[in-house]
């Protein structure tokens, strides 16, 4: 974790210029944007990340509740929110000087990851897409607990049901939103509007996927209980030693944390006021 969050600024920067392949007069204020985010992030939210890790440490002893889950859940979301909204003046003027070739290519990029997408978690065999979703699981949960028995392996998958029915419904909102986001982007290109105007599109595009509305709060609902759920069985199949193995992996990323909250920041801190 420290040394990827050190490379943290290149990375993001790689990654805003895979999809819009950032011009020569974009790359500065990009990269410039780019450093403040991780001063300010290092500042504002390294603090709260280590607090949360520290809890989670405290707690990986003790039965796993769906609301325990859910609590860090919503701290998480929080953290998001809060690193959204300090980015969106940054984003708005990125967003403004975006070229149709620029968008195009986004548009390109987000077809070649759904298609992967597809072939990986989407195959029409099920037994491949419980394999392919399975798979992806115990990274998560091997990188916690470590490795699992052959009959925890069994019972995990027979939790695993409900997430990949929901699949197809996944897929379908990771769509939509990459959808709305090129009609966003594509207005903002075609029309120029004042900066406050297209800060006040990003929080509504923000909000609208954070907090669904109608058939699509259910649909989002139902997705998050099955991940909810897999992750509290997960937990709770967890032996003295996997949860040994939790604790030291929680105290090595906190660790990590408190090493990055001790380093110099990349760059300076935008006041709030200037939001």
């Amino acid at each position: 974790m420290k040394l990827g969050y050190q490379q943290g600024d290149h990375l993001a920067y790689w990654w805003i210029d895979n999809y819009v392949d950032v011009s020569s007069e974009q790359e500065p204020h990009t990269r410039e944007a780019i450093s403040r985010f991780f001063a300010w992030h290092r500042k504002a939210q390294l603090p709260e990340i280590a607090s949360l890790l520290q809890q989670a440490k405290a707690e990986v002893r003790q039965p796993v509740t769906p609301a325990m889950v859910e609590r860090f859940q919503d701290a998480s979301q929080r953290l998001a929110r809060q690193s959204f909204d300090y980015a969106m003046p940054d984003m708005a003027d990125l967003l403004l000087t975006l070229t149709p070739e620029q968008i195009g290519r986004m548009e390109k990029k987000f077809a070649e990851g759904n298609a992967k997408y597809r072939k990986t978690f989407l195959k029409a065999n099920p037994a491949e897409r419980e394999e392919a979703r399975f798979d992806k699981v115990m990274d998560y949960a091997k990188l916690v607990y470590g490795n699992f028995s052959d009959e925890q392996e069994k019972a995990i998958r027979a939790a695993l049901a409900p997430v990949v029915q929901n699949a197809d419904a996944r897929f379908s909102e990771r769509v939509a939103r990459q959808q709305e986001w090129i009609k966003l982007m594509r207005y903002v290109q075609t029309t120029q509007p004042p900066k406050a105007q297209v800060m006040d599109l990003l929080r509504r595009f923000r909000e609208y996927w954070q907090n669904p509305p109608g058939k699509r709060a259910v649909s989002h609902e139902a997705s998050n209980n099955a991940g909810i759920a897999l992750t509290v069985a997960i937990a709770n199949m967890t032996t003295p030693k996997q949860k040994a193995h939790a604790e030291d992996r929680f105290q090595k990323w906190i660790d990590d944390t408190h090493a990055l909250m001790r380093e110099k920041g990349n760059g300076p801190v935008r006041s709030a006021a200037t939001n």
